[in-house]
């Protein structure tokens, strides 16, 4: 599997071949096909875990009764955390791979996904409710903003350069509050 999530890092997933996770793995493409049937296979299989507990990991912070704010920052931190412990992650969301997926395994991550999304929509909505973010804005567009912003981190972050994912973690994660912000110019 980190064969496989090394070769997907690094070409993207719709440039990779079994061939390529062959060669990374010192395997010739028989011997691989042998435990696997398809790319989307390895996919699925690294893919499915990591989204389901980001969603359950989510329902538990919305659940604590914290503020929205404080929730939506501790859930962007585990986003930070999800991206240092699983970058191939980020290359799903990327490249929209999920859109080419099929099955009933890619549904159910098709479904975590989205679920997740609503969800982080939805702690928005509730500090836009309570008067802690701007509600000027549809929840859904902010989840986009944010996400988007998050999910090209992995493009331009270099591992071995001086400065920690999890500073740019913390900076894009005090931008995201504070264009959330609630001002008095701005009306819905």
């Amino acid at each position: 599997m980190a064969s496989a999530a090394a070769v997907f890092a690094r070409l993207g997933y719709a440039q990779s071949t079994l061939e390529d996770v062959a060669t990374e793995v010192g395997i010739n493409r028989a011997t691989l096909y042998y435990y696997v049937g398809t790319k989307e296979e390895l996919l699925v299989a690294l893919l499915d875990q990591p989204i389901d507990t980001m969603r359950s990991r989510l329902e538990e912070i919305a659940a604590q009764p914290d503020s929205a704010r404080d929730k939506l920052a501790q859930a962007l931190r585990e986003y930070v955390q999800t991206m240092v412990e699983k970058p191939e992650l980020f290359i799903f969301l990327s490249e929209n791979v999920h859109k080419v997926m099929s099955g009933p395994e890619a549904e159910r991550i098709r479904s975590n996904a989205d679920r997740y999304g609503r969800m982080l929509g939805q702690v928005i909505d509730d500090g836009m409710r309570a008067g802690e973010f701007r509600d000027d804005i549809e929840p859904a567009t902010a989840v986009l903003g944010i996400l988007g912003m998050f999910n090209w981190i992995h493009r331009w972050y270099d591992p071995s350069g001086p400065r920690p994912l999890t500073d740019f973690g913390d900076t894009f994660i005090e931008m995201a509050l504070s264009a959330l912000e609630p001002s008095k110019r701005r009306k819905r």
